[in-house]
């Protein structure tokens, strides 16, 4: 153990035991950069991993990204991973950072690599980076984004070896295929997109109308999301890749169909916004995590709230699931059907700006009831919720409410009311416990990190939340809730990544360090 933090009890750790044993921290490498890191706009250091195959062997890699750097370090063997010795290839961009990145993992080989970079001006860059190869730039000349937007999340789509999606800090994602050029000349004029289609709060345009092929329609050259949400800050596909998750500053989690693109649910943060989303190995849970320094636990099938895990001490960054520690789930990642089986325990891990892991466990049958949250100092009583509380008469008339103590709070937007309104007062009112203007309107103003929107902007910003009515925010007590499996300080900074493999855990942190921890299987007890 070093370097006690201020309150004396709380310790840096390099080693925790759990149920199944003891992880230990084997290795730690760290990368020089001469910016500064703790500038609030620096892009998060983040973890990408993936194996080639070649003569030798599989090898494993690592993408790197900090500062203005990024690195592909060869890690075929992480106790031995060096900044000297495994640095097979290092880029450094002018002007720009790198913010996010992935691979294809359908086109790898042991020669090319399809990685994905997004940057802090808008663009996204096609890479090889075995040998650092630019393929492509896209929106190279920001005849899509302007160069004040950055891109935020870049994910290939899961089965598909030409599309990806990349969403940007003005609440706008695309879909690109790269067998078509999108490159536009110096001084032209923006791209212009067609209206395809119009939901709730949200626009779908493409550019470039489909054409017939022998009875099948071509893939559009580029298709806008509009969701007019403020920055979204990640998304996710489900296993199966029908649905996707979107998180976002405006603090809503929503749930699209990606095939006929409706919004199938959505939900809100307890407070703040929603920095990250993962979805559990059979695709029933999603988890997220964001400034409410909350991981919150939603159900797909049941369009509600499951659980609440409480502990961070500020906002979490990352949350994941580890498919190798999951019980009660097949290695297709769906629940095993056995009369004999358990019930899933689904393991999963959260790290934040407080530089603290956790590991959670969760299981339907071990959740506390809802009454354990209810203490006499914050909890009121019927009288008092009676008088205070706002009766919701179109939530008592609709059809999709059940009859569950807390899941009229999350409801399925499908056959919900489709309530527009120009009146201040009306939009006000869409939010819980937020009956003026004014409290609104800093709301809005803070959800979209702008400060100076007129009123007219913000009325029509305000569009979104009258859309999106149905969604309540359960207080703390009206929600079970999770205790973590594992709660320890593990570094200095925030940390900013973390990543499960078979025999390690890796996790990055913002001071440009990455931490190889063993699994109990590989661990030195100690």
């Amino acid at each position: 153990m070093t370097g006690p933090c201020s309150n004396g009890s709380d310790f840096i750790k390099e080693h925790f035991r759990t149920s199944e044993g003891i992880y230990k921290l084997v290795h730690n490498v760290g990368f020089y950069t001469a910016l500064g890191l703790k500038h609030p706009k620096m892009p998060l250091p983040k973890v990408t991993l993936f194996t080639i195959k070649d003569q030798f062997g599989s090898r494993e890699k690592i993408v790197y990204n900090l500062t203005k750097d990024l690195y592909l370090l060869n890690a075929s063997d992480l106790l031995q991973l060096d900044t000297e010795r495994s640095v097979q290839g290092k880029h450094t961009f002018k002007d720009k950072c790198p913010t996010c990145h992935d691979v294809n993992l359908l086109t790898r080989s042991k020669d090319s690599v399809h990685l994905l970079v997004g940057t802090t001006d808008g663009q996204v860059h096609l890479i090889n980076p075995l040998k650092w190869e630019f393929i492509k730039i896209y929106n190279e000349n920001y005849a899509i984004e302007n160069g004040e937007s950055s891109v935020t999340c870049v994910k290939w789509i899961p089965g598909s070896e030409t599309q990806f999606i990349a969403s940007f800090s003005s609440g706008n994602m695309y879909i690109f295929n790269t067998t078509y050029c999108t490159k536009t000349p110096m001084n032209e004029p923006a791209i212009s997109f067609t209206l395809s289609k119009q939901g709730d709060s949200y626009n779908i345009l493409v550019y470039g109308f489909p054409t017939q092929h022998r009875g099948k329609s071509r893939t559009k050259e580029i298709v806008k999301w509009e969701l007019k949400c403020g920055q979204i800050n990640e998304f996710s596909f489900s296993p199966d890749t029908k649905h996707l998750a979107v998180v976002s500053q405006d603090g809503f989690l929503r749930v699209f169909d990606f095939t006929s693109e409706d919004l199938v649910s959505a939900m809100r943060s307890y407070f703040g916004g929603l920095l990250c989303v993962c979805w559990s190995p059979d695709g029933r849970y999603i988890v997220t995590g964001g400034e409410d320094d909350l991981v919150t636990v939603w159900s797909l099938q049941d369009h509600k709230i499951t659980a609440r895990g409480e502990g961070h001490k500020s906002w979490v960054t990352m949350v994941t699931f580890d498919p190798y520690n999951s019980k009660g789930i097949a290695s297709n990642g769906r629940p095993l059907e056995e009369d004999n089986a358990e019930l899933p325990v689904y393991r999963f891990g959260s790290v934040g700006q407080d530089a603290h892991i956790f590991f959670w466990d969760l299981c339907e049958d071990s959740l506390e009831p809802v009454s354990t949250w209810r203490t006499k100092s914050d909890t009121p009583s019927e009288t008092e919720c009676d008088k205070k509380r706002p009766v919701d008469k179109s939530a008592n008339n609709s059809n999709n409410i059940s009859n569950s103590s807390y899941s009229s709070f999350t409801l399925p937007l499908k056959g919900s009311p489709n309530k527009k309104s120009n009146k201040v007062s009306d939009a006000a009112n869409t939010l819980p416990h937020r009956n003026k203007f004014s409290k609104l309107r800093s709301f809005v103003r803070h959800s979209h990190s702008d400060t100076h929107l007129s009123d007219s902007q913000l009325l029509r910003n305000i569009q979104c939340y009258t859309i999106l009515d149905s969604v309540k925010v359960p207080r703390l007590y009206e929600v079970p809730r999770i205790d973590p499996l594992v709660s320890k300080r593990v570094s200095s900074e925030r940390l900013t990544c973390i990543v499960f493999t078979k025999d390690h855990v890796l996790l990055s942190c913002n001071e440009g360090n990455i931490y190889v921890w063993s699994r109990p299987t590989n661990a030195i007890t100690s």
